[in-house]
């Protein structure tokens, strides 16, 4: 069989549709995919809480949860298990009672997003560095709407 573009069952136009990539998702108007879907319906708004398996969400899927919604995920795993919280423009609701509570029960901080596109969004604030203190982490991440991320650390 002689190969040419009208015999291939799945060419990369069909593969590569920008599908639940953060930047395809703000730019194009792409849709969330399944797994991001399932996640998104169990945030329904602001401090909605879900914890699932850690397999089920990495800090790609919070961008692009980012991209969709134009809030801030936090992210928290410990063994197998990831808890998410949903924000709003400005934050997430973890404080710093609740970041110790956190760390307490064996969770880490694994990263967080926030809304926008350029690198200055990915600068961490003094609640940022405040919250990753409590972790006794010395850095942790933040992802922006494009999927972009910057890591940052608190001082020693």
């Amino acid at each position: 069989m002689i190969m040419n573009i009208n015999n291939i069952d799945s060419p990369i136009e069909q593969r590569n549709t920008g599908k639940g990539q953060p930047n395809a998702i703000l730019h194009s108007g792409r849709p969330l995919n399944n797994r991001q879907k399932k996640i998104l319906e169990k945030l329904p708004g602001y401090d909605s809480r879900a914890t699932v398996p850690k397999k089920s969400v990495d800090m790609k899927d919070l961008a692009a949860l980012t991209a969709e919604t134009g809030d801030e995920f936090a992210l928290f795993t410990k063994g197998n298990q990831r808890l998410i919280v949903r924000g709003d423009i400005k934050s997430v609701n973890i404080g710093i009672e609740e970041a110790q509570d956190l760390n307490g029960q064996g969770y880490k901080w694994s990263g967080h997003t926030h809304p926008g596109v350029n690198y200055n969004c990915m600068i961490s604030s003094p609640g940022d560095l405040a919250v990753l203190e409590c972790f006794k982490q010395k850095g942790s991440v933040i992802y922006n709407s494009k999927g972009q991320y910057r890591t940052f650390e608190r001082e020693e």
